[in-house]
């Protein structure tokens, strides 16, 4: 297996995936559209897009081989002359050595050096490294590994990206920039940001930042990781590596409305919550660490879900237990906190109308359900320095209802 790298280029690369080759073309009178197919070399490349003014530019195109130097481009199919004649080409994304840079941003391709020219595209037997976005969905799809990494350890805080494709291997995130042979994530700093895409296999990396795509495995945020999500479709399983069955760690922030058709992780010491589309009901800290962060869960307006929310802050740590802060929202599920004397519950906002139910709609102890409106201050939780200001119906009877002070 090779390594392939991409788009480590000296000026303004082309980001499409399926580029390899920029033809400079000259007497065009149709202007070629992506997707359509010329030959040169015995190769067929397909068209990506084209730039040309009064006949002169260039195209872009992208095959399993590379062109002569000069030449003809005869049309197989699609849009555009039947021959058009190039007089130069240059690979402008894919190279079989990295390169290297000059500066501490690998993204700037200004400043870039770029490896030996691949002269094709990659294949399914390439082990593909990515050091640019990727804008704009492949024609062939990878069953192979695909690393998103920097370019050398130079690359101080420098995201990999990925905005579309299908990708039916496995997907890492490379922190450390070692680029050479496999290339296994364990790693905490680098963020890979996916924007779209189909992704088939597992996808991990020490931070993630997923604001669309569609994820049938895993995605997995590796030991001291964040995940940032505010799109995407989610049908495998979310992994936090960062925390164990006993101990929470990590950092976890929801927004916009990605849908998640999977269980959510438990695990992570925070979480900010102001989004997302759920099929199940949510448990936000572990029940009985014995280890690790206390947990710290913010519920801010854009969060509307009728699942049931159990929140557990059993946790203390630094002298302190955990906290819940609800900001905003809409809840027309029920939200049960299991807590400790030292946790701390801050209600100033939102909006509460949970269904009827059979059991107490409130109870007093360690262990409570509220379904929300003016609650009175001495059904228990006032000691523990709480507040509460929403407007809050309560339902269910009398005989439903546990706490002094009430009808």
């Amino acid at each position: 297996m090779a390594n392939v790298y991409f788009g480590d280029t000296v000026g303004a690369a082309d980001e499409n995936w399926n580029t390899s080759i920029r033809f400079t073309v000259s007497g065009v009178t149709v202007t070629p559209t992506a997707g359509a197919t010329y030959t040169n070399n015995g190769i067929t490349f397909t068209v990506t897009s084209a730039s040309i003014a009064a006949g002169v530019g260039t195209i872009n195109a992208g095959g399993s081989g590379t062109s002569t130097g000069s030449g003809t481009l005869t049309k197989v199919s699609g849009t555009g002359d039947a021959t058009i004649a190039f007089s130069d080409q240059e690979d402008v994304n894919w190279f079989s050595t990295p390169g290297n840079v000059t500066c501490c941003c690998c993204c700037n391709p200004g400043v870039n050096n770029p490896g030996t020219p691949l002269g094709r595209l990659p294949t399914t037997a390439d082990n593909v490294i990515i050091h640019r976005t990727i804008s704009v969905g492949p024609y062939i799809t990878w069953p192979s590994t695909v690393t998103v990494a920097f370019l050398s350890t130079a690359g101080g805080s420098t995201a990999g990206n990925l905005g579309a494709g299908t990708f039916s291997g496995t997907v890492t995130g490379d922190s450390a920039g070692l680029l050479s042979g496999t290339i296994v994530c364990n790693g905490t700093t680098t963020a890979v940001n996916y924007s779209g895409g189909t992704f088939n296999g597992p996808v991990s990396s020490g931070g993630l930042g997923i604001s669309g795509g569609t994820f049938t495995s895993s995605v997995t945020i590796n030991s001291g990781g964040g995940l940032a999500i505010s799109g995407g479709t989610f049908n495998g399983t979310i992994v936090n590596g960062s925390g164990t069955t006993t101990s929470m760690a990590g950092t976890c922030n929801i927004s916009g409305s990605p849908v998640f058709n999977c269980a959510f992780p438990n695990n992570f010491f925070q979480y900010v919550i102001a989004g997302g589309i759920y099929d199940r009901d949510l448990t936000i800290g572990l029940f009985s660490p014995t280890s690790g962060l206390r947990l710290q869960a913010i519920f801010n307006a854009g969060f509307s879900s009728s699942r049931n929310i159990t929140v557990n802050l059993k946790r203390t740590n630094l002298g302190s237990g955990s906290v819940l802060t609800i900001n905003g929202g809409t809840f027309t599920g029920l939200i049960t906190v299991n807590r400790i004397a030292a946790s701390l519950i801050t209600v100033t906002g939102g909006s509460y109308s949970p269904p009827a139910v059979t059991t107490p709609a409130i109870k007093s102890g360690n262990n409570m359900t509220f379904s929300s409106s003016a609650i009175p201050t001495d059904w228990g939780f006032a000691a523990a320095g709480l507040t509460f200001s929403p407007t809050i119906l309560l339902s269910g009877t009398s005989n439903d209802i546990l706490g002094s002070g009430l009808p």
